[in-house]
């Protein structure tokens, strides 16, 4: 509505969206190039390009900002026309003054009738006219002078209280105001007898009630007992409710303990013994899980499994266990056969250099069986039994964590010893060989000097050569002691 208000002096240019062409409205500036535009044309502007509308420079909503308030305060103290001028409405206001103007004081604005049920749309300089000839005003009653609207006076007329009306019991004439306060003690209204609810049938006029039949109604005399018995009832009642209650909540409790109940049966599994089977004095036999030769439970114990329902078990639960019993197998040998299996397993990925079956004195360890649980006794126990194992296997591991350090150790200094005497092996061969390639080069040269000087100068006297010095050679060494069969040496 703004940008089509009507200024009566023309406003500043600085003062004007070179977008919309009017005056600012909530004036926002741009913080990269500084521009103010109206907040409804420069947000609709970034949507279609990001760029300034003015310079072209790259804009993003987040660089707009709440213009300065100076220019807010110039632009809402603008003098404006009101938008019904053509209407008839002469007031001239400014910007900001303009909205409670049109809200509480233009007489030219369409509001709708204030009375209840009335959506008849009026302006509202001709509100007060409509009020006093609505259908819909309220009135008051001449007769009985109550509030009726003026669309119902019709109807009231004929039930106005202040006229009188004619009881269909007795025929009196009588107010309309007060027929139903003479209805409830009119001596012609059939009424049933007070001990209807014992069992009298007796209906008639009410003059009739006290004068003749309360005197012999056979219910009269017994209306104490009847006041008791109803007391009594009620109580019985209201007892009865609160057992039904207490009894459900009872009923839900035992419900949790049976589900509870049958959890622990699930978990516990083979340990959870029933009365039955725990109780041999009442002459019932005892019921025994069997075991087999090797201490394994025999099939009855899935006969004895299958009267209460199965514990929960995975669908690939088996098939896990299936896939990795191999990986799972060193996790369950006596520590002397995990002992074994790992130097086996280091013999063969070090790719032969660590043999530990060639060494003499080593021999495999047997395998000890491992015992399976003990089913007869509690659950408890065989956690006790548990642990005192996991304890035994921990001291076992750090065991033969220890020992193996040790083998390693000395099958280290082993190798360290045939090493060095490689490393001397070799070093024997290079000075033979250097001391050869030396003796043949001196060789080669002297040939050459004598052939040169045969052919330039005059034959050399024979100097008789110093006595044959003996060729020194470097010994070949052997090594300290025989390695032991089965090494590369």
């Amino acid at each position: 509505m703004m940008t089509s208000l009507n200024y009566v002096e023309p406003p500043n240019s600085n003062l004007i969206c070179c977008i919309c062409h009017a005056p600012f409205t909530n004036p926002t500036t741009t913080r990269s190039c500084m521009h103010t535009f109206c907040r409804d044309c420069v947000v609709e502007a970034v949507r279609h390009s990001p760029h300034c509308p003015i310079d072209r420079s790259p804009l993003a909503m987040e660089d707009l900002a709440p213009a300065n308030p100076i220019v807010k305060h110039l632009v809402d103290e603008l003098i404006v026309e009101c938008p019904l001028r053509t209407a008839g409405c002469p007031r001239t206001c400014q910007r900001q003054l303009l909205e409670g103007h049109m809200k509480d004081a233009c007489q030219y604005v369409t509001v709708p009738c204030s009375e209840d049920g009335c959506r008849q749309m009026l302006l509202r300089k001709d509100r007060g006219k409509h009020a006093d000839v609505c259908v819909h005003r309220t009135t008051e009653c001449d007769g009985c002078g109550a509030s009726v609207k003026y669309s119902d006076l019709t109807v009231h007329y004929p039930e106005c209280s202040s006229k009188t009306a004619t009881c269909c019991f007795c025929a009196a004439e009588i107010l309309r105001s007060k027929l139903q306060d003479h209805v409830a003690t009119c001596p012609e209204v059939v009424v049933p007898c007070p001990h209807a609810d014992n069992g009298c049938s007796w209906a008639g006029p009410r003059h009739e009630l006290s004068e003749f039949h309360i005197h012999s109604c056979a219910y009269e005399s017994l209306k104490g007992f009847f006041a008791i018995y109803g007391s009594r009832v009620s109580s019985l009642s209201a007892e009865n409710t609160a057992l039904k209650q207490r009894i459900q909540a009872l009923e839900g409790i035992v419900h949790l303990m049976q589900r509870e109940m049958q959890s622990f049966k699930t978990i516990l599994g083979p340990w959870y013994h029933s009365e039955v089977q725990r109780t041999s004095r009442t002459g019932v036999p005892h019921v025994h899980v069997p075991e087999d030769s090797q201490g394994f439970v025999g099939p009855s114990l899935a006969r004895t499994a299958a009267q209460r329902p199965p514990a929960p078990t995975p669908p690939d639960l088996f098939d896990i266990i299936d896939a990795d019993q191999d990986t799972a197998t060193p996790f369950f040998l006596p520590p002397e056969a995990l002992f074994d299996s790992r130097i086996h397993t280091h013999s063969r990925t070090a790719g032969g250099l660590l043999d530990i079956q060639s060494h003499p004195g080593q021999r495999s360890l047997p395998l000890t069986p491992v015992a399976p649980l003990n089913l007869n006794t509690t659950l408890e126990g065989s956690l006790v039994g548990l642990r005192d194992s996991i304890t035994g296997v921990a001291a076992s591991v750090d065991s033969l964590t220890r020992r193996n350090d040790i083998a390693l150790t000395n099958e280290n200094m082993r190798i360290n010893e045939e090493l060095g005497s490689l490393k001397y092996a070799v070093h024997g061969i290079r000075l033979q060989l250097h001391r050869l390639m030396m003796d043949r080069n001196a060789q080669v040269t002297g040939r050459l000097g004598e052939a040169g000087s045969a052919t330039t100068g005059p034959v050399p006297i024979p100097v008789p050569a110093p006595p044959a010095q003996p060729v020194l050679h470097p010994p070949i060494m052997t090594p300290p002691f025989i390695p032991a069969p089965g090494t590369k040496l």
